[in-house]
């Protein structure tokens, strides 16, 4: 079987492409690396993910909807419940749209709401969790 080395970057259609290059940017911290007419790619530093937004030449219409096919949601792991809880303070001085951290089995989670409706987990695996994750 070929081999994959991690996830490139993800791509997101937006209505407003200004509006997510500010959340990206200002809010979830990432850098703006590539642009043109109608795209961005932005990439978080210590992560190294890439966001890819693009606007289809504005043909873009509605919001995110995870009952659709497609992306239920994109998870981004954060180190701890410490960190979970920074975010959730800075997410409220930036008006974003979020849920109380839960704890769950196998996690605590932090959902929030990008432009578009489009839904972001703030994800911490539990320890115990994260060694059965381990492949042999």
């Amino acid at each position: 079987m070929p081999d994959l080395v991690g996830v490139s970057h993800v791509s997101l259609s937006v209505a407003d492409l200004p509006r997510a290059k500010s959340f990206w940017t200002e809010v979830m911290g990432f850098r703006i690396v590539m642009e043109a007419p109608g795209f961005c790619l932005c990439v978080h530093p210590a992560s190294e993910l890439g966001i890819s937004i693009k606007d289809h030449d504005g043909t873009v219409t509605g919001t995110f909807d995870e009952t659709r096919i497609g992306l239920d949601h994109l998870a981004l792991a954060v180190a701890d419940r410490g960190e979970l809880q920074r975010w959730r303070d800075w997410l409220a001085g930036h008006d974003v749209t979020q849920s109380e951290i839960v704890e769950s089995e196998f996690a605590h989670h932090l959902n929030l709401r990008a432009p578009d409706n489009v839904a972001i987990e703030l994800f911490v695996v539990k320890q115990e969790v994260a060694a059965g994750l381990q492949a042999p």
